[in-house]
């Protein structure tokens, strides 16, 4: 496990147990795979040491803290879930090729999760995402107004698309706005965290996975 900085801040609501169901931010999509390289393979080439050390040290322990979690993700097999809404900000990438690059990315998360909940269908443990809910309208438009302090209505629903997936978990990389009002999201039963303190709460968990 890489050494992580005094960036880190302390989670003030630690969840009860480990997370059954990671939600990823479209944020997170995107830079697992415009780091991809480094996080998979974990190799920090000169070329992308440098272009880490650009983007500041928080952005930075928060990918070093994403190829931690792809490694041991690969040994724990935990769920991971990615929304329609997120192949949809992907697809309004503005270059050709990194939208198609990207979109094709977020699929490939997209059908993993989808076939995640297809085996387990027929589990009767309490692991089982089988039964998704479907919010209703009305439904959605309480929750987004119940995080009315997330400033955009672009914030709000992919929490309200974790909610419903029933994720306990929300990964992302927006410091402004969803990781800033994680307290309120928290109240929903849903913990917002980065990379780096999601990495830092399961490392009592980080042997047994390895």
């Amino acid at each position: 496990m890489k050494a992580h900085t005094e960036n880190t801040v302390e989670r003030r609501q630690p969840l009860p147990e480990f997370p059954r169901l990671i939600f990823l931010d479209t944020n997170i999509v995107q830079n697992l795979h415009t780091y991809g390289e480094f996080i998979n393979d974990n190799s920090l080439e000169p070329a992308m040491a440098t272009k880490l050390s650009a983007v500041g040290p928080r952005i930075a322990e928060d990918i070093h803290a994403l190829s931690d979690f792809i490694s041991l993700g690969q040994r724990a097999g935990w769920p991971i879930a990615v929304s329609s809404r997120t192949l949809g900000e992907l697809g309004a990438t503005t270059r050709p090729t990194k939208r198609v690059a990207l979109v094709g990315w977020g699929s490939e998360l997209a059908h993993f999760f989808t076939s995640y909940t297809e085996e387990t269908k027929d589990q009767t443990a309490e692991f089982s995402y089988s039964e998704l809910t479907h919010f209703t309208y009305i439904q959605r438009q309480y929750l987004s107004d119940v995080l009315k302090k997330l400033p955009d209505e672009s914030d709000r629903q992919p929490i309200v698309d974790a909610l419903e997936y029933g994720c306990d978990l929300f990964l992302t990389m927006d410091y402004r706005t969803v990781w800033r009002y994680r307290e309120e999201v928290a109240q929903l039963g849903v913990q917002v965290m980065r990379p780096i303190e999601f990495m830092d709460y399961i490392s009592p968990w980080a042997g047994l996975l390895r």
